[in-house]
């Protein structure tokens, strides 16, 4: 097991890995190596978690997307039911989703974005100090981002949302995926700036 984890976490030539497996596998019955044998297990299971985290991707809770994006965990649950999040399904109602960063986002412009990207950009931000706080005169550029996208949809639509509602159907109940998907992050984002 630990051979495996060493050649999958370090950069060891084929050689020096061999070498590796036989020293741990020349004194199997001492008392000594019992005891190095307990140590090593505990570091691969940690170096396994490490690699597993390496392979798949970190990942985060709706709450840690919904800062991230500077979105309510409301909008990123809705994004997860519309199928902006690529291969990313919820099962149970209340089952916590876990979205990894290798994951693609479909923004309002159809790009389609890693979610390790957004992550990115938002600790750039953070680290620049460009992040503002709703306490400290509220978040601006999520309001800018809201209207720039609701503003997509009109020209995109050619109409208001009310308008194309009344002519396509409610997204919640539409068969048009693409309706679907934009009609309910078009409500949703008419919702948030009302609250504002």
């Amino acid at each position: 097991m630990l051979f495996n984890v060493i050649r999958k976490t370090t950069s060891l030539s084929s050689e020096l890995q061999s070498e590796v497996k036989k020293i741990l596998e020349q004194y199997p019955n001492q008392e000594m190596h019992a005891e190095l044998q307990k140590e090593l297990q505990k570091l691969g299971s940690i170096l396994m978690h490490v690699a597993q985290e390496e392979e798949f991707g970190r990942t985060y809770s709706t709450g840690q997307l919904a800062k991230f994006f500077g979105v309510s965990i409301t909008t990123i649950n809705n994004w997860i039911y519309a199928g902006r999040f690529i291969g990313v399904e919820r099962s149970r109602r209340n089952k916590q989703a876990r979205i990894c960063e290798n994951t693609l986002w479909i923004s309002p412009t159809e790009e389609r974005i890693p979610v390790r990207e957004i992550v990115e950009i938002y600790e750039q931000k953070e680290k620049m100090g460009e992040l503002s706080s709703p306490s400290h005169g509220g978040n601006l550029s999520r309001i800018r981002f809201i209207v720039e996208t609701i503003n997509y949809f009109e020209k995109r639509y050619a109409k208001p949302y009310q308008e194309v509602v009344s002519e396509k159907g409610n997204p919640d109940d539409s068969e048009d995926w693409i309706w679907a998907r934009e009609g309910k992050e078009w409500k949703s984002l008419l919702k948030e700036i009302g609250d504002l």
